[in-house]
Formats: C-alpha cells, sequence, structure tokens
C-alpha cells in the first residue's frame, strides 16, 4: 500500500546498505557466536561435512593435522588452538599426544567440545575467551589458528593477535595459522541478493527476509559480506570483513611484528604452495 512504509526512511536503510564502508570500520563477528540461533546454525555448518561454510572436510583437516604433526611432534607438545570451536582440531591434537587447551567465546560450540572429548576420553582444557581481550595460556610449543580467523581481524587486532601469540610462545615455539589467497578474492563479484530466509534460516528461527551485499575493495585486497536480516520483530546487521594475502604481504605483516622466520605451505601436504585460489599456512616463529 502506498505510504505504508515512510519513502525517507526505506531509502536511508537501503542506500546505506549499499555504501562503501571504510574497511574494517564496523564489527559484528560477536554476532555470529552469542546469538542463540546463529551459534547453534554455525555449530551445524562447522559439523556438515557436505560443505566448507563454516570449517574445512574431514579430510582436509587429516592431512593438516597430519603434517603439523610431523614437522612439529604433538606428542608432550603443549598447544593452544584459538577460535578451536567445536573441537575438530583440538580433539585431532590431543589423540596424537599434546596437552590441548582451546579458546573460544562461543559457550554452544564448547559445550559440544566438552561432549566430544569426554565420549573420547580425552583430556582438553576448554576455556570461553576472547583470546584478543582474554590472556591466554603461556609457555606454548605450538598456537594454531585456523579457517581464516586472522583474515576476518582489523589490522590494529591482526597486530594484537600477532604480539599476543609471540609472548605466548616458548623461544623455539611456532604460530600455524591460515589465510585466504588474493587469487580468491579474484573470483569474487560485488552483487546484491534479496530473498526470504536467506541461506534457508539460518539468521533467525522463524520469517525474515535477508539482503546480502557482497563488495570487493581490489586495491586493498579486501572483500566485505554485509547482511541486513528484518524480522517482524528487529532487524540487525552483520559486516563479514575479509583480508586476502598474497605470500609476499602476509610474510611482511608478520616480520613486522617481531618474528624472526616466516614461511608459507600448502594447508593440506604442508609442501610448497602451488599459488590459485586457494589459502595457505603460514608458519612464524618469534
Amino acid at each position: 500500500m502506498r505510504g505504508a512504509y515512510p519513502g525517507a526512511i526505506m531509502y536511508d536503510v537501503l542506500a546505506d546498505l549499499l555504501a562503501r564502508p571504510a574497511p574494517f570500520s564496523v564489527s559484528t563477528t560477536e554476532t555470529l557466536w552469542t546469538d542463540p540461533h546463529i551459534a547453534s546454525e554455525m555449530l551445524r555448518f562447522h559439523l556438515d561435512e557436505t560443505n566448507d561454510f563454516a570449517s574445512r572436510r574431514k579430510s582436509t583437516i587429516d592431512a593438516f593435522v597430519g603434517w603439523l604433526d610431523r614437522r612439529f611432534p604433538f606428542t608432550g607438545a603443549s598447544v593452544t588452538d584459538l577460535g578451536c570451536g567445536p573441537g575438530l582440531y583440538t580433539a585431532r591434537y590431543a589423540k596424537r599426544g599434546a596437552v590441548v587447551t582451546g579458546l573460544d567465546f562461543s559457550g554452544n560450540s564448547l559445550a559440544y567440545a566438552r561432549k566430544a572429548a569426554e565420549a573420547a576420553g580425552l583430556s582438553i582444557d576448554y576455556r570461553q575467551a576472547d583470546y584478543l581481550r582474554d590472556e591466554f595460556v603461556g609457555n606454548q610449543d605450538l598456537v594454531t589458528l585456523i579457517y581464516g580467523d586472522f583474515c576476518a581481524m582489523a589490522p590494529s587486532k591482526r597486530r594484537l593477535l600477532l604480539d599476543k601469540v609471540k609472548a605466548a610462545l616458548k623461544p623455539n615455539g611456532v604460530f600455524v595459522f591460515d589465510v585466504f589467497s588474493t587469487g580468491m578474492l579474484a573470483e569474487i563479484s560485488e552483487g546484491t541478493t534479496l530473498e526470504s530466509r536467506l541461506m534457508n534460516g539460518f539468521w533467525a528461527p522463524g520469517e525474515y527476509v535477508g539482503l546480502k551485499s557482497t563488495l570487493v575493495y581490489r586495491d586493498e585486497a579486501i572483500g566485505l559480506d554485509r547482511y541486513l536480516i528484518a524480522a517482524p520483530d528487529h532487524t540487525f546487521q552483520v559486516y563479514n570483513w575479509m583480508q586476502y594475502y598474497t605470500p609476499a604481504s602476509i610474510i611482511e605483516e608478520v616480520m613486522a611484528a617481531g618474528y624472526s622466520t616466516v614461511e608459507i605451505a600448502d594447508f593440506r601436504t604442508g609442501g610448497s604452495w602451488a599459488g590459485g585460489a586457494t589459502a595457505f599456512a603460514v608458519i612464524a616463529r618469534p
């Protein structure tokens, strides 16, 4: 009906959604893990072997943990997994003999991880914490951060994390994480999608309309997926920023934080990364 929704308000909402915010100027990361419905959906996607939406498939995880164990043996090693989620990596570390700590601020995912560890007879120290704000265990042989979590942080937060990890590692310790490549960014196109129950109910338990706007900042190698979710009783937005890297750009960033050596590796094999539209592993020593 004409005039049922004030035109100025609708214009402001849509114009704002299509605007190009300054990179990393808005952060909504915690929404994905603290909203009860979205957190349960994130856990479901983490455990879903049919997609790579929230975590990698079992075969890829097994391959990564295998070469990591060969390079940096887990037996007796002190290992912290940052953003451990439901324990897909921590459980594998513990099974190979590591003394493992898992940090995450999702109580939902940690509850699953603790239950799974108990069922498997594994002793893992799971802690609900924000690794950017809270302290984590020191004197570690290995710290890991997996599935592009590093890329989702603003530059200042990435530097803070690098500093905190360096302080937590033993002198011969190693920080291993993965980043998304600029080859992956090259395959992303800008666009807007409007759907009823966008992503099949991921964002809310009842009826809602979701609008997704994808923006690409080519010069800065940054991508943004911005979501506007409008349900009958509430409206909210989510900003998913992603920094993409070349080997040279991530090496420069990590070395600037005072690390002594940085190595690039294929995530699945630990060998040389062949390039292309895939993520790659970063091995950094303090």
